[in-house]
């Protein structure tokens, strides 16, 4: 081939490549579904930002994100799972996602359930199992999390917990608490979510031993709960998002 024929040909290409955003224009995907949050005076940017890292554990990468005001808009289509569009809970958007591990004092048959905020000393839970349980301190919570993200966990779905370095420490000093307790009975740590049990497991573990920097919630879960709950605890939302309106 010539060198003005070779010229002609880089000439064409050029051409193409110049035109080629307006020949092969990019569509956005139309979005589904729609929230609309009232947050906190001052706080739309910073909630804005702590949904779209909720968003991205929770797998929903078609969606949109604006604030107005006190405001936050989120328009998104659900995933896909099995080609069909997965549920969505609206506690994704505006639970607290709160973490606490507590050790588990004693079975307290009779008593009732009492608010077990981050900071209460001491609470009382009833799980789904109808088993009424008294807890002790909590001894980990958000700012001892690194990250949280759903594992299909040999078969069974869970939530994978990963833990800062104070993290792992307040995680021994749990598993110490519940592992070296006289009564062997009482071996058991609880897993809260807004100070809802998730899950109570015995602790098999020696006294002095450890699970390390990681732990993993399951029992029970389905892959939507599992990547709902991750996307939860992942982000941490202020007190007091509400929603406004939802559609569909």
């Amino acid at each position: 081939m010539s060198r003005s024929i070779r010229s002609c040909v880089l000439v064409v290409a050029v051409l193409l490549l110049a035109s080629g955003c307006t020949a092969f224009p990019f569509v956005a995907p139309s979005l589904s579904d729609e929230v609309v949050l009232r947050v906190p005076s001052g706080e739309a940017g910073a909630v804005a930002e702590q949904l779209g890292h909720r968003l991205d554990v929770a797998d929903i990468t078609e969606r949109s994100i604006s604030t107005a005001g006190d405001t936050v808009t989120v328009r998104y289509n659900p995933p896909l799972k099995g080609g069909k569009p997965s549920a969505v809970r609206p506690e994704l958007f505006q639970a607290a996602g709160v973490l606490g591990m507590r050790p588990v004092v004693a079975v307290a048959a009779g008593s009732s359930a009492s608010e077990c905020t981050v900071d209460a000393p001491s609470c009382t839970v009833e799980t789904a199992e109808k088993e009424t349980l008294a807890l002790g301190r909590s001894f980990v919570t958000n700012k001892h999390l690194r990250a949280a993200q759903p594992v299909d966990a040999q078969g069974q779905w869970a939530v994978q917990l990963d833990f800062t370095k104070d993290g792992a420490a307040a995680l021994k000093t749990l598993t110490d608490a519940v592992a070296c307790q006289d009564d062997a009975a009482q071996g058991r740590f609880a897993i809260l979510v807004d100070g809802r049990i998730l899950t109570a497991p015995v602790l098999s573990l020696e006294c002095g031993g450890s699970l390390g920097d990681s732990a993993q919630i399951a029992g029970g879960l389905d892959r939507d709960e599992a990547t709902q709950f991750a996307a939860l605890l992942s982000t941490p939302l202020p007190e007091g998002v509400t929603v406004v309106s939802s559609k569909p």
